[in-house]
């Protein structure tokens, strides 16, 4: 004896025959719209524009909905049951609680980790390219990208990109070095765990470069808010949720004497999972996938002893200044016509990390950042300008230098620290404790300058 199969097909159209009220409208949503919308944990829907998956701010969900009821009034004419289970549908609640069910339905259903999950493709306007092999191929819903470069893959030249780079950098490692960090910006993962500084005060073209770059990626690329590494006590944690499926991420800072966010940005640049939340919405955690570039006309206060921090920052100068004969208003608008070989020109700079294996600093680069250590070491300016260190033989109390320092320190405005980690940092540059005699204790090979054992005296 045979029983008939009791087994529900998986498929949205036989589940919605079986179903009543919104449960039925969510599968008949799915059997339509599937493929077409998805809903995403913790961040709401997603629609298919074609090329990539957008945030659905404008309420495609709710008209695929109606459309939904609309498509299901034609057939109730005859079927009462179904006339039923539209009627409770048609309202506020019932769209929402429509929606609400069909976002756990395989058809809709993702959760932030499916999104942008391969590092190496990145989407661009004329197709998805994979940086693994170099090749482009049709925009696709299944791979679940969320952005899209203005630029397109075209190999067609950009003088007026190349003349701008050789102006404002004309210094040739500089430039190339520059190129392999976008290149690198292409991929969505932390390849390298740096923060690239471009400095330079006055008119030196690190804004147009900035604002070509990000113009040229489209959503790939964003200009956040300085606090994101800037420190400022009471920042809102939202700020990082600009950072997920970024490629290159930009903060561009103007005020002097602003302290670096040390933590947060030795986090940020760490490759750690990000846990942020938009206001108003519950916690996500998604991976890496920013390079950040910090603009700035001052270099920000950084501490001079821990060496996490140097490990990461890169300083690239812009020291060349367009006298105003030169300045070109319209410059950036014609660098935005360029997009498609700015594109290019990121691209050719990851085939040549790739070649090389790293980024290669060149020199003037790996001058700038040393320089910037020094003057952000604190306790070294201090031993220059107020210590004598010509000989092992020299030697002075671990009191007669915290006194000095903490005099030097109000002086010259640098924030307080505790006499142990003045002591640690000592320590550190190659001053120990070394003797104790009549309770004091003593550091050698360092002594106060004449003038400050004057001044002391």
């Amino acid at each position: 004896m045979t029983h008939a199969s009791t087994t529900i097909p998986d498929h949205p159209v036989a589940k919605s025959e079986i179903h009543r009220g919104q449960v039925r409208m969510a599968y008949r949503l799915a059997a339509v719209y599937g493929g077409k919308l998805l809903h995403v944990t913790g961040l709401g829907w997603h629609r298919w524009d074609g090329q990539r998956w957008a945030y659905d701010d404008t309420g495609a969900a709710s008209r695929a909905v109606l459309d939904i009821l609309e498509r299901a009034w034609l057939e109730a004419r005859d079927d009462r049951d179904l006339a039923t289970d539209v009627r409770k549908c048609e309202s506020h609640a019932g769209i929402t609680g429509v929606l609400g069910i069909a976002g756990a339905l395989t058809q809709f259903a993702a959760t932030v980790r499916d999104l942008d999950a391969d590092p190496y493709l990145i989407n661009t306007a004329s197709g998805t390219l994979d940086l693994r092999t170099g090749t482009l191929r049709p925009h696709d819903p299944a791979d679940r990208i969320t952005k899209v470069t203005r630029a397109a893959v075209d190999d067609g030249p950009g003088h007026g990109w190349s003349a701008f780079l050789e102006r404002v950098l004309p210094d040739p490692e500089v430039r190339e070095y520059l190129q392999r960090v976008a290149g690198v910006g292409l991929l969505g993962k932390v390849n390298e765990h740096i923060l690239a500084i471009l400095t330079g005060t006055g008119a030196n073209g690190k804004g147009t470069f900035y604002k070509a770059l990000c113009w040229a990626l489209g959503d790939y690329a964003s200009t956040v808010e300085p606090d994101l590494f800037m420190h400022r006590p009471g920042a809102h944690p939202t700020g990082e949720m600009d950072l997920m499926g970024r490629r290159v991420v930009v903060v561009s800072e103007s005020e002097k004497d602003r302290r670096l966010a040390e933590a947060t940005m030795k986090r940020l640049t760490g490759g750690d999972t990000i846990r942020a939340r938009r206001m108003r919405q519950d916690f996500v955690e998604f991976e890496p996938s920013h390079t950040p570039l910090l603009i700035t006309n001052h270099l920000p206060k950084v501490s001079g002893d821990d060496p996490a921090i140097w490990r990461r920052l890169r300083v690239i100068p812009f020291s060349v200044e367009i006298p105003p004969a030169e300045r070109d208003k319209t410059l950036d608008e014609r660098l935005q016509v360029e997009a498609d070989a700015i594109l290019a020109w990121a691209i050719a700079g990851w085939h040549d990390y790739r070649q090389r294996g790293d980024l290669a600093e060149p020199a003037a680069v790996v001058v700038a950042t040393d320089d910037y250590q020094k003057s952000a070491d604190a306790v070294s300016r201090f031993i220059d300008e107020c210590c004598v260190t010509t000989s092992p033989a020299q030697k002075a109390t671990v009191g007669q230098l915290f006194e000095a320092w903490e005099k030097w320190r109000a002086e010259d405005g640098t924030e307080s620290i505790s006499r142990k980690a003045f002591g640690l940092s000592l320590d550190q540059h190659g001053y120990p404790v070394t003797q104790v005699s009549n309770g004091k204790r003593w550091r050698s090979g360092i002594a106060l300058s004449a003038e400050e054992m004057e001044a002391a005296s």
